[in-house]
This record gives C-alpha cells, structure tokens and sequence, in this order.
C-alpha cells in the first residue's frame, strides 16, 4: 500500500491553519493534504482556528486525489480518538457529495420582453403573454382588462352655462347693494325731514308764545 492512497487512516500534523480548512503533514509522503472546513466536524465551523492549531495531532482519512495531485482529508469520517474508520463502504461521503450538487445553484436565464411577445398562449392561443398571465377562465370565458376612464373633456356650451350663471349671481348680488344702498340714503332723508319739521314746529311755536305775550 502507498503513502498516499484513498481511503488511507493516518494520525498526521498540522502545518497550517487557513480560513477555508488546514494542511495536514502526511506520514511517508512529500505531499500535504488539506482538511476542508466542511471536512473537520458534522457540525457547521465558522472559524477553523477555534477547531485546528498549528503542530496539532489528528486523524485524518484521504477522501480524494485530483489529476493535479491534490489531496483532499477528511477527520470527521475518522474517530479521533483511536482511529476507527466511520465510513468504510463510502456511503456517508457519498451522500455529502450528492448533497453539494443539489445545493449548487444554477443561473437562471433572463427572459427577454421580445421573447414573451413572440409566446403563444396554451390556454387561449393568442400571442403576447404567458398562460400563468392568461385572463380566460377555465370554462371558456374570456375577460378582458377594463380600459382606462379618459378624462372627459368639458363641453363648450356648459362653460358658457356656468358663465352665464355666474354673471346672474353677480348682477343680482350688485342689485341687492344698490338696493340696500337706496334704502339707507332714504332713512337718512326722512330722519333729516322729521328734524326740520321739528325745528321748523319749535320756532313757529315760540313766535306765537311772543305775540301772545304783546298781547
């Protein structure tokens, strides 16, 4: 058995701690392999530092070897206290690796406006709109958008309406001063009269009381 041979359980050292995983020295071989974060524990590990120190002892377990001759370890298919292989037959790495594919996320295409117009409904089968923003009703009717309410424009002749109306307001409201007007000036004549008579009755009186007096 080589040095560097998947499904290998050695005790190895660690050489450095990075943000994404740890080098491990391998015993017998030139290569270093790397301990992924994801590879240390079941459990999610946000700093490797908080888990992993430089010179640490582990155990670790070689997962994978690429063309370019990265080695890829892992501890948590490995009991860290004796060494015991926890995943002989592969099952539980091969699940994690089924498990990464589905969460990888493809791009999804960006529908362009021309390619909607050029669609064909399924649902009715008129062009310009998808069937998930089809209007027809599943027992064959049809409803179509309710157009927008145009604002109306005013008729000439109600403007003339409302003019003619407003200069009646006026006028009448014009009328009603001259009138009010009228009746004030008239009040203070007939109160200037009744003062002049009274006067005029005054002196006539006192002439008589003098001749009266002569007499």
């Amino acid at each position: 058995m080589t040095a560097c041979e998947l499904n290998k359980i050695f005790l190895g050292q660690v050489v450095s701690v990075q943000d994404y995983g740890a080098f491990i020295r391998i015993p017998e071989c030139s290569q270093q392999g790397l301990v992924h974060k994801s590879q240390i524990s079941n459990s999610h590990i946000d700093k490797v530092a908080d888990i992993l120190q430089k010179h640490d002892k582990i155990w670790c377990k070689i997962i994978s070897i690429d063309d370019q001759g990265k080695i890829g370890l892992s501890m948590k298919y490995v009991n860290q206290g004796n060494g015991q292989d926890l995943d002989p037959n592969g099952v539980s790495l091969q699940m994690d690796l089924q498990r990464k594919k589905s969460v990888v996320t493809h791009s999804k295409k960006v529908i362009k406006f021309e390619a909607i117009l050029n669609t064909t409904c399924k649902k009715c089968g008129t062009h310009g709109h998808l069937s998930t923003d089809c209007f027809m009703a599943p027992g064959g009717k049809k409803y179509e958008l309710i157009p927008e309410i145009q604002e109306t424009k005013e008729d000439p002749q109600e403007e003339l309406q409302t003019d003619e109306t407003m200069e009646k307001r006026k006028s009448k409201k014009f009328k009603k001063q001259k009138s009010s007007k009228r009746k004030r000036s008239d009040s203070e004549e007939s109160s200037s009269d009744l003062h002049n008579r009274i006067k005029k009755k005054k002196k006539k009186h006192s002439k008589d009381k003098k001749k009266r007096k002569k007499i």
